[in-house]
């Protein structure tokens, strides 16, 4: 009968699951005995599959009555007789029902739980599983697979393998790439693996490897010993990305390795236009650390040498009120359309103080408390961020203004909230970067942001008692000034950012000033254009040179390599902290804003965002478009690590705790290299 055919690894009508289990028994490997339902059989109940080149609600429509169709024809003349015989043959109470198709197991085009599968089945229910497996064909996520690929939707062969089910004690994948791999990398799922079976599949699958290439199996623990279901080639992980970056030093006086990734306060890369602040300020300002753009990122590294005379810690708080009076009256003199040179000028003058004096003696306010109480109450030293609460600050007047916006009930009400908080933290953005929006701009970033402030959990008033009871008298005095000018370090440390804020926002406006006039001649296509000109550039134009031909293509190509560089992130060096996530990861690196999935809904996609999920379906993931995926179930040969690789969207899956760590609109950085989720910033 056409629509069942024999096993056999030259057939190429019975697609990849089919041939390799011939394969794997021609070696003489243990398989379970089977049979395979050929593509015919699919033809038969569906006879006029169209040409789908997209997805959209018109060809949701069309599968949904395929799949209506195939379920309700009836088997052809002759096949259930034949179906049932061949089950019998088998001898077993319980079958494993799989898809074999073309659109499978190939180099590049693994489709790893794409379509569907089914075990076990009992006899009576063979024929429904077979029903479901060709279905599977026509699912959405199926078709988008196949379309990603360039491959026919439904395009045949679709063969349906059918064999005896193998119960075990354990099951599970392992894989091995000979060059790329030392030993095999075995995965188990459920039960333990006996040393002796986990030395079969090490045997058997290098000797697979040795013949195939790179080679992934799926095998079962059965009572007689290891019974291999399927082989199909492997994708390793590439290696560790190099990273073009560190090119870029050069023969700097400072070695790559003293130079480090200010991915706290910058983990996105700069602008043209930011880039051109850092460095004018590396060339201009002593401030003890020197500074470089890297392969679109923002590095620092000691220089102690560049440091100007310093201030007393005491005396902090009074150079902070004389500087920003400073800066106030330069504000006030370049108004509100200031000029890019007179603006570049105030920059620099608030940039030298609050990073070169200011914040040097900041650090030794702090820097003396901690030594305190390693001193003299080495259990205070855990107490220091409870110390440092409910301190009166920019910090706490921005959590306060913010929480009126977000508790506002009335449209009037958050209007005069919004105004309130603008009127005072306006200049600031969403992140550093000369070239991001204002609040002021676009007071609606501001409105997805403002949240109430929660209750703080400790009080710092009883941490600072506890610390006290423990030091002897003579040191009381000591501890309440040394606590005192931590705390007003802190405080500083606050004002400083919202004064720099203030100083670049003024920058921002000059250039915005620049793009105006340049997109009012016609040389920029929009006034935002100009902050992917390089600084020195606009400068030049600005000083009169004229605007050369091809502008707008040259922003054009800024704005593409900042594009190029958010792909491609620094690596990660040494240790990281508690902000960390880790699973294993499928290569490469990507950073992006934190989009979560939420059980039951269709996965939301957007192209920078990283889609972070508790557990992803592999019929979803071809309708996933993401720069990376973080998901808390799973493993480096499941069906999530698989289709990554094949995609090359770095992942990292087995990541628990993902879904609660992280939260909607965090900025992460996904390590598929090193199996990392790291927050930033």
């Amino acid at each position: 009968m056409r629509f069942l055919a024999e096993l056999a690894a030259c057939d190429g009508r019975l697609g990849g699951k089919a041939r390799s289990l011939a394969e794997l028994a021609a070696a003489s490997l243990p398989t379970p005995a089977g049979f395979v339902i050929t593509d015919d059989l699919f033809r038969d109940l569906c006879r006029e599959v169209p040409v789908l080149d997209r997805l959209g609600e018109e060809a949701f429509a069309v599968l949904d009555r395929l799949r209506a169709r195939l379920f309700r024809t009836p088997w052809p003349p002759g096949f259930r007789g034949e179906l049932y015989a061949r089950l019998a043959a088998l001898a077993v109470d319980s079958f494993a029902v799989r898809s074999s198709f073309a659109g499978e197991d190939r180099p590049g085009q693994l489709a790893a739980g794409v379509y569907e599968s089914r075990l076990p089945v009992a006899a009576a229910g063979v024929e429904q599983a077979i029903r479901e497996v060709l279905g599977s064909a026509l699912a959405p996520g199926a078709v988008a697979y196949a379309l990603a690929h360039g491959a026919v939707p439904a395009g045949g062969p679709l063969a349906v393998l059918v064999h005896a089910y193998v119960p075990g004690s354990a099951e599970g994948s392992a894989a091995f790439a000979p060059g790329a791999m030392n030993e095999p990398l075995v995965m188990v799922r459920g039960g333990q693996l006996p040393d002796e079976a986990r030395a079969d599949i090490h045997e058997t699958l290098g000797r697979l490897a040795g013949r195939r290439g790179p080679t992934e199996i799926e095998w079962v623990l059965g009572e007689g010993g290891v019974v291999y279901l399927q082989a199909r080639p492997f994708e390793p992980p590439a290696g560790p990305l190099t990273w073009s970056g560190w090119t870029q030093l050069g023969h700097d006086a400072v070695t790559s390795g003293s130079w480090q990734w200010d991915a706290s306060h910058n983990p996105l890369p700069l602008s043209p236009a930011q880039t051109g602040l850092v460095e004018i300020v590396d060339a201009t300002c002593a401030i003890g650390v020197r500074q470089r753009v890297l392969g679109g990122y923002l590095f620092y590294a000691k220089d102690e040498k560049r440091l100007p005379p310093g201030i007393r810690c005491e005396d902090a708080e009074g150079y902070f009120l004389s500087l920003r009076a400073d800066v106030e009256a330069g504000l006030t003199t370049l108004g509100a359309r200031p000029g890019l040179e007179e603006a570049l000028a105030l920059f620099v003058r608030a940039y030298q103080p609050i990073f070169g004096v200011l914040q040097p003696a900041l650090r030794v306010a702090h820097r003396r408390l901690r030594e305190f109480l390693e001193a003299h109450a080495p259990t205070g030293v855990a107490r220091l961020p409870a110390l440092r609460l409910s301190v009166p600050s920019m910090a706490s007047e921005r959590l306060q203004r913010a929480g009126l916006v977000a508790a506002a009930a009335t449209p009037e009400a958050r209007n005069r909230a919004v105004a309130h908080y603008l009127a005072l933290f306006g200049d600031e953005a969403a992140c550093w970067d000369v070239a991001a929006p204002t609040y002021a701009e676009a007071p609606a970033a501001l409105l997805a942001r403002a949240h109430t402030a929660s209750a703080r959990a400790a009080d710092w008033q009883a941490a600072a008692a506890e610390v006290e009871g423990v030091l002897d008298v003579s040191l009381h005095a000591r501890w309440r000034k040394l606590l005192g000018d931590s705390r007003m370090a802190f405080a500083l440390g606050e004002a400083d950012d919202w004064l720099y804020a203030r100083a670049q926002a003024a920058v921002r406006r000059a250039l915005l000033r620049v793009g105006e006039r340049l997109a009012t001649d016609g040389k920029l296509p929009d006034a935002d254009e100009v902050f992917y000109l390089p600084l020195a550039l606009v400068r030049e134009i600005v000083g009169g040179v004229a605007p050369p031909v091809g502008l707008a293509a040259t922003a054009a190509a800024g704005r593409k390599g900042w594009e190029a560089a958010l792909r491609a992130p620094p690596p990660l060096a040494g240790a990281v902290d508690q902000r960390a996530l880790r699973g294993s990861g499928t290569g490469g690196r990507a950073i992006g804003s934190v989009l979560l999935h939420r059980p039951g809904e269709h996965p939301a996609t957007a192209a920078e965002a990283v889609l972070v999920a508790r557990t992803l379906l592999p019929t979803e993931l071809p309708l996933v478009s993401a720069v990376a995926i973080v998901c808390e179930t799973g493993g480096p040969l499941d069906h999530v690590a698989v289709q990554a690789r094949e995609r090359s969207i770095p992942a990292v899956v087995g990541a628990q705790g993902a879904s609660q760590a992280l939260v909607q609109g965090d900025v992460v950085l996904v390590d598929g290299d090193r199996g990392l989720v790291v927050k930033l910033g």
